[in-house]
């Protein structure tokens, strides 16, 4: 049977609610995602202020201290200007010298410098050694640039063995002109004590880099790292260029990717950058996205699988629903329409026709002599020869309005839309002849299909007309061929159908 005549299989709600499962899985998966950043930026967030707070409290205590040894030397470089400094002995002119660098902790030596480096004075001796320090960068930057003020200079390695950094001041000459340098030694040793109090994870880093990229403490603490210059890595390319803010990036010392949070201490030429582990900060975060997502994971299965099992539940109840319709609407004998089909569609054609005011045309087609027929050669030849009628009518109506129906017994229906009394007569001719060649390939068998008469009428749909009168004007006419001798095609009266239809 032609696929026109069944009802359209769909499976509208199953594609819907594939899509409807779908799409709930990617908002699942879209939500969760979108928490899961929301985390991470959170916890990358808490470590920074953590990471911030903590080089914040560093900085700010060791730029207190090396004010209060600024002060020191502030003192010192004030007593030198007394007049009667000259006059005194030497152990009177350590206590006024230096009497407050004592209370500097972790503070070592402080010397006075003459204008050409040798040492002049030692806060812990009244006899100093002559050492020079005239290739010093303390000493340089104090003796070339008048303004200087406290300088912070590059670790170094007193005689003892001992690492050091020195803070010097300028001293001048009543004119202004370079008269040498106090300076005071800050023992390395304190900024180590101070960074071993912090607990750090494994992998992150503390360190204390002066403007120049030169290291004076790590940790965790490693002794070739001081003075190590690192000012050609980006890592200090990026913490040079502004006093404060973070970073993440890989470090050139261990290779491990971390999220540094840096800040200048003070105005002193030192930097504070606390390095935190990658791995550190997202650990916590990684387990929780793992639950989660597991989870989640799960809840997605679980859901695609309900909507996959669901969608062929409704497969499998749209394609029985299709069979069942099929069952409804087809002649389980001849494939085609069954009456009940034909009922819906005349009717549907009808209405439209009557919108449009086109004609509908019907051919009633009956086996001759079909009672005689089937008695002779019984039931089983009888329905094998009105199928055989059936694939003549099936054959011959090939547009998709064309709806051909087994009307009742040995008699069958087909309606055709929008079609003229003219063109219908000539489709019921082609359907007899099509009949006759099948009989004349049988060579005269006695039991051939028998042949079969047609009434064909067509009328325009209007007002006080209904698709009885039609059936009726068809149904006269295949009469009215029966009478004439059966095997050919009548048309239905003029008056019952559209006269120009049928001047056409």
């Amino acid at each position: 049977m032609p696929s026109k005549y069944l009802p359209v299989r769909k499976h509208t709600y199953a594609k819907r609610l594939i899509v409807v499962g779908l799409t709930v899985t990617m908002g699942f998966f879209a939500i969760f995602g979108a928490v899961l950043w929301e985390s991470r930026d959170r916890d990358r967030d808490q470590a920074r202020q953590s990471a911030a707070n903590v080089i914040a409290t560093i900085s700010s205590e060791i730029a207190r201290n090396l004010e209060l040894y600024d002060l020191s030397l502030q003192a010192v470089a004030d007593g030198l200007k007394l007049p009667e400094l000259s006059r005194i002995s030497p152990e009177l002119r350590q206590i006024v010298l230096f009497d407050r660098a004592a209370t500097a902790k972790d503070m070592g030596s402080i010397f006075v410098l003459d204008k050409s480096g040798t040492v002049i004075i030692d806060s812990r001796t009244l006899t100093p050694r002559a050492d020079n320090h005239a290739k010093s960068d303390y000493f340089k930057v104090q003796a070339q640039i008048t303004s200087a003020g406290p300088y912070v200079s590059q670790p170094w390695v007193a005689s003892n063995g001992e690492y050091l950094i020195a803070i010097s001041r300028r001293l001048s000459n009543p004119d202004g002109t370079f008269s040498g340098v106090v300076i005071g030694t800050l023992r390395l040793s304190y900024f180590h004590d101070m960074f071993r109090k912090l607990k750090l994870n494994d992998h992150d880093v503390l360190a204390l880099i002066r403007e120049d990229g030169a290291f004076v403490m790590r940790s965790p603490f490693e002794i070739g790292m001081i003075g190590r210059d690192v000012s050609q890595s980006q890592l200090f390319q990026k913490v040079a260029d502004h006093p404060s803010g973070s970073f993440e990036d890989t470090s050139i010392v261990d290779g491990v990717e971390r999220m540094y949070v840096f800040q200048r201490v003070g105005k002193t030429p030192l930097i504070v950058s606390y390095g935190l582990s990658l791995d550190t900060i997202y650990a916590d975060w990684r387990q929780e996205a793992w639950r989660i997502g597991s989870l989640m994971l799960a809840l997605c299965a679980i859901n695609i699988a309900l909507v996959v099992f669901l969608a062929r539940a409704l497969k499998r109840r749209s394609e029985a629903e299709h069979q069942l319709a099929i069952v409804a609407t087809t002649d389980s004998l001849t494939g085609l329409c069954n009456r009940r089909r034909l009922d819906e569609m005349f009717d549907i054609e009808w209405r439209r026709a009557l919108r449009t005011q086109s004609s509908v045309a019907l051919l009633m087609i009956d086996a001759d002599k079909f009672k005689i027929f089937n008695d002779q050669f019984g039931h089983q030849t009888g329905d094998a020869a009105l199928v055989a009628i059936a694939n003549c009518i099936d054959s011959n109506t090939r547009r998709v309005t064309d709806i051909s129906a087994r009307y009742g017994g040995e008699e069958f229906a087909v309606l055709l839309p929008g079609m003229s009394l003219a063109g219908a007569f000539e489709l019921a001719e082609q359907i007899r002849a099509s009949l006759l060649t099948l009989r004349a390939e049988q060579q005269g068998r006695p039991d051939s299909p028998p042949t079969i008469s047609i009434g064909v009428a067509s009328m325009v749909p209007r007002q006080g007309l209904e698709p009885k009168d039609l059936i009726k004007a068809a149904d006269t006419a295949l009469y009215e061929a029966k009478a004439a001798g059966r095997n050919r095609s009548m048309a239905a009266a003029i008056r019952l159908v559209d006269k120009d239809a049928l001047a056409a």
